[in-house]
Parts: C-alpha cells; structure tokens; sequence
C-alpha cells in the first residue's frame, strides 16, 4: 500500500489543525507549513500526493505557488482554499492547470469537514508526486 502524504500551506493555524486532524484520520501523513520557503523545503522532502492550499497569504501568492509547482512537475493533487472572491480561485485553477498541475480542485472558506474528507478520499496515492530537478529555491528567492 502506497503512502499517503499530505503537504499544507495556510497562514491561519486553525484552518491547518482542521487540515491536519482530518488528514491523519484518513491515514495521511500531514505537514503543515505557514509560508513559502517551508513549503518549498518540506516539498522536496515529503513528495505529497495532495496539497492543500490557501490562496491569499501575506508572504505569497496562491498562483505563484501554483506556478512554482508546475514548474517542478508535481503530481500532486492541489486542493486549494479560498474565502475571496470565488473568479480569484478558479482563474488560480485555471492557471495552474495551464502551468502543469494537472488536478486541482477548490473548497470554499468556510469549507465543510465532510467537503475536505471527501476530497482527500479521492486522492490516488500510488501516482509520482517525485519532483524534478530544477532548484527549489528558484523562485521566491529562498535558497532551500
């Protein structure tokens, strides 16, 4: 049996302990993180097979992220969590489908517990979430 790894972003650490808590009854390994540089570090060690994601951070943009993963092939499943405007969150779809994330879904803050479970039970952990090789610290001028 494949194992399960989930990698999160989010600047509100109770957002993240929901993520958390409900990731780890679904059998994920979970990583929370709060800002880019951790992200990209935790990454490159954790391979996760979803990412969850909030949208609008204060050090970071939810589509820079999004462009950054594509940029390292990631196989990933992005589950991204937005309070905005709903058109900000499906044009970050969108361009992140453009740049190479090829599954990502939106769940609207407040998210349902039941709407997170279910998009964590879709997840298929046996595709390659392996990154490539380009520098991980190329992009938010992190050196990680």
């Amino acid at each position: 049996m494949a194992i399960k790894s989930l990698l999160s972003i989010d600047d509100d650490p109770q957002i993240l302990a929901i993520i958390r808590n409900v990731a780890l009854e679904l059998g994920y390994q979970a990583e929370m993180t709060s800002n880019a540089g951790k992200f990209m570090t935790a990454y490159s060690r954790v391979h996760p097979s979803v990412i969850t994601m909030d949208i609008c951070m204060p050090d970071t943009d939810g589509i820079e992220m999004l462009r950054w993963l594509g940029s390292v092939e990631t196989g990933a499943k992005i589950i991204i969590l937005s309070g905005a405007d709903p058109s900000y969150a499906e044009m970050a779809q969108r361009l992140g489908q453009a740049g190479g994330c090829r599954d990502i879904t939106i769940l609207r803050k407040p998210f349902r517990i039941a709407d997170l479970r279910r998009a964590l039970t879709t997840v298929d952990p046996t595709l390659p979430t392996t990154p490539t090789s380009q520098s991980y610290g190329a992009a938010f001028g992190t050196s990680h």
